[in-house]
């Protein structure tokens, strides 16, 4: 019953500032004006249409530099961002006011941040580079907003940045999953007990890995710490972040209302009870410059509404975001993520770096798992992997041993799925 009157709260609460906020857009965003009307329910709502990045990519290449989704004038625009382009895609720009940046941090400091155990006491490393990509300013302006020591790590080397997060013992560290576990490779090739470090929480987000059991397992058994994921979008916002029960990522319902689009196109609002599997849906309610209506994310998610040990009462993207929707691979049939294909790789010790190749061959596709592998049993663990992928997926699925480096590296987000 408490849960069931939070629920209720939380949904009055979302439609009135959905409400508000979309009487602004029709008086001044030319993007939204001619999509949107007034509303006064939830079903005025859910007439309303989807929107897609490719309709934001056309209106910024037709409405050069930023666009026509713009509610002020430039002048009103305080921050410029952009997307990380890693998809292939031209990236796109997007600007905030000070208000919605207000929002961007606050969300990470009350929601994020806290959920994840992080205080004011904290020593926070944040271990990229400080370009044009949202996602380490809002970490950054998060961390700063709770009051905890900021200890930026741009413009380093991996061994200078591991040293850095030493030295002035730091109990956070923030990166991509698969930057982490660059760092405790490089750990143990200069001799460094990680797990003895002051490292005690480990927060990530641009990829699945902190969401696939055995990435997440690798990172806490390399760092001694804790391990908790969190998702979002550049043009969207923080959308959710993982709890102690470690089982997937709470969705932020106070800050944005989701839905999920089934595989027949059909959109549903996330249900009372049980589960729902599709696509992720997302408005959201604070970022009113440059808002997104029922925005198409790609995330494919299953979201249940069950009770979750930790109290919280928003709803929870079971395993995390399982990949996104342009990802999915086929087997003979299997339809695949590469999440699946990551937490089993994981559990190889002897399995560095890997990517995966998408080829298509007589109208079908071929794909193959390349492997770098440390010490002398590579093409053991090579084939160990392969037939784990079989018996586990049930596809054949060819698995090879490449070269120590020469597979890419990035400390922002990792592409391994490469259409060839």
């Amino acid at each position: 019953m408490a849960q069931s009157t939070q629920l209720a709260d939380v949904r009055a609460a979302q439609l009135e500032r959905l409400r508000t906020g979309i009487d602004a857009l029709l008086e001044s965003n030319r993007f939204y004006q001619t999509r949107l009307q007034a509303i006064a329910t939830w079903a005025d709502f859910e007439r309303l249409p989807l929107t897609s990045k490719a309709e934001l990519m056309a209106d910024q290449q037709a409405n050069p530099p930023f666009g026509t989704n713009l509610t002020f004038p430039i002048a009103h625009y305080s921050r410029l961002h952009q997307t990380s382009g890693t998809s292939g895609t031209t990236p796109l720009r997007w600007l905030d006011t000070s208000e919605s940046w207000e929002w961007w941090t606050t969300i990470w400091a009350e929601h994020v941040y806290r959920s994840a155990g992080v205080g004011a006491n904290d020593r926070v490393f944040f271990a990229f580079s400080f370009g044009p990509f949202i996602g380490f300013w809002s970490a950054f302006g998060g961390a700063d907003r709770l009051g905890a020591l900021l200890i930026p790590g741009g413009a380093m080397t991996t061994e200078q940045r591991l040293r850095t997060m030493l030295d002035l013992h730091a109990t956070v560290l923030c990166s991509t999953p698969t930057y982490a576990i660059r760092l405790a490779e490089a750990a143990q090739a200069g001799r460094i007990d990680l797990a003895a470090s002051d490292i005690r929480i480990t927060l990530h987000a641009g990829e699945p890995g902190a969401s696939v059991p055995a990435t997440r397992d690798l990172i806490e058994r390399s760092f001694g710490a804790r391990c908790f994921d969190h998702t979002g979008m550049t043009e969207l916002g923080p959308t959710g972040v993982s709890c102690a029960a470690r089982d997937g990522v709470h969705l932020i319902e106070s800050e944005f209302v989701f839905e999920v689009r089934d595989d027949a196109g059909t959109v549903h609002s996330l249900p009372e009870k049980g589960t729902i599997t599709g696509e992720l849906v997302a408005t959201n309610l604070g970022r009113w410059g440059s808002p997104l209506i029922r925005y198409r994310t790609g995330d494919r998610v299953e979201v249940t509404r069950e009770a979750c040990e930790c109290g919280s009462p928003f709803a929870k993207m079971v395993g995390g975001i399982r990949g996104r929707v342009d990802d999915m691979f086929t087997v003979r049939g299997v339809n695949l993520y590469p999440s699946q294909v990551e937490d089993l790789v994981r559990r190889h010790a002897e399995i560095g770096e890997f990517s995966i190749e998408v080829r298509s061959v007589r109208g079908m596709e071929e794909v193959t798992i390349l492997c770098e592998c440390q010490g002398d049993d590579g093409e053991a663990a090579v084939s160990g992997l392969a037939n784990e992928l079989r018996l586990a997926l049930g596809a054949r699925i060819e698995c090879r041993q490449v070269a120590a480096g020469s597979l890419p590296r990035s400390d922002l987000k990792s592409r391994r799925l490469r259409r060839v």
